[in-house]
């Protein structure tokens, strides 16, 4: 759909006719990183990769080879270097920026994060734990599901051994686009006690793409109490809706007949939209590189990627003068007992602050977790004592 797009799209001068090849990336780290290697010869840029646990080696092949790569996923912080990853852009802001900016606003510092036990999610949690560490943030433990029942409870049993953790992140897929983990995972949190309002759970995968809130209700909620009754003690945050929602420019593609799939919006991953978006956003730097005379290498199309704006699959997507993305987010949350979800903050990238939207997060039992000393967000302060 996006390469068809762009080859129609006036305002695009390229000076190359882009076609695409999907190349399959192996769920093991180790063999996915094999493959990648032999991917050089297949494409001139790549939109990938996605399991973070190999970005780090990936950008520096993609600069070895003079291939731009274009990511969502990458989290590794050392990658914002431009000096040391020069064909190397984020089509996304950086998940650890939105986390920090939210943590601080509400002044919850100490993090746990559980993962699923896919390769993917693993490393998603440790990139994730490394970066917020290098902020000098303290993580007290990183851990996977264990499997089955017993194995979930040993989970949550570990994570109450860590005192002052105030936000749970989940590496796994968000229980609203169908992740079965997730939801076994908070309704054990809510049998044992755990989703009382002591902890804020926050999916991270839902960061990555922007869930159609507006006018939508969630249907896993309808007959499952227990679960409508955990997520309460859940706080989701995700790209901001435009006009539309992911599921409105989903229909609208059908409508016109550029998709042909007989598939209903509900039943296609919001990440389309980013993906779709991340095509669009390497097609507008070749633009702009070509506009301003430079060559079509790596380095110059992930140089060329400042101060954009076009329309993504379902929002405006904007950069800055540095090439970081200005998308908004938005914090969801639910009332405990219905089947939607509610914007009661506005994350506005292009200032880094957080505005309240006029509705009140409805936490468990009406009690926040209490904050942590502002030292945490303070890089000139050393936290002592607590």
């Amino acid at each position: 759909l996006a390469v068809g797009r762009i080859s129609r799209d006036p305002s695009l001068d390229l000076g190359h006719r882009l076609d695409y090849v999907i190349l399959q990336e192996e769920c093991e780290t180790p063999r996915a990183l094999v493959r990648f290697v032999d991917f050089g010869k297949l494409s001139s840029a790549f939109i990938g990769p996605l399991n973070p646990g190999f970005c780090e080696v990936a950008a520096h092949l993609g600069e070895n080879w003079n291939k731009a790569i274009f990511s969502w996923m990458c989290i590794n912080y050392k990658l914002d270097s431009t000096i040391h990853h020069n064909a190397f852009a984020r089509t996304l802001p950086s998940p650890t920026q939105i986390l920090l900016t939210i943590m601080k606003y509400f002044k919850w510092a100490h993090v746990g994060i559980i993962a699923s036990s896919d390769d993917i999610w693993m490393y998603t949690a440790k990139e994730s734990a490394t970066a917020l560490r290098n902020h000098g943030l303290p993580v007290g433990i990183v851990t996977s599901v264990h499997k089955g029942e017993n194995g979930i409870e040993e989970t949550w049993n570990k994570i109450k051994e860590v005192n002052n953790i105030k936000i749970i992140l989940l590496c796994m897929h968000s229980v609203l686009i169908g992740g079965q983990e997730q939801a076994a995972l908070l309704t054990k949190a809510l049998e044992m006690g755990l989703a009382d309002g002591r902890y804020i759970f926050v999916p991270y995968d839902t960061l990555l793409y922007s869930l159609p809130y507006q006018n939508n209700s969630f249907s896993v909620f309808d007959n499952d109490s227990k679960l409508r009754e955990a997520y309460d003690a859940v706080l989701t945050i995700t790209l901001e809706s435009g006009e539309r929602t992911f599921y409105d420019a989903f229909r609208e593609a059908k409508e016109s007949g550029e998709i042909i799939r007989d598939l209903e919006a509900t039943q296609v991953s919001p990440l389309f939209g980013t993906i779709y978006d991340a095509i669009y956003f390497m097609a507008m730097a070749m633009d702009s590189a070509r506009r301003k005379g430079v060559r079509a290498s790596g380095a110059n199309i992930a140089e060329h990627t400042k101060n954009f704006s076009f329309p993504g699959f379902s929002h405006q997507v904007e950069t800055d003068s540095c090439g970081k993305g200005l998308n908004n987010y938005v914090i969801l949350d639910t009332d405990g007992h219905g089947n939607q979800l509610f914007p009661t903050h506005l994350l506005d990238m292009s200032s880094g602050s957080v505005l309240s939207l006029g509705q009140a997060i409805h936490f468990p039992n009406g009690v926040p977790p209490k904050p942590d000393s502002s030292c945490w967000f303070d890089p000139d302060i050393l936290c002592t004592e607590g």
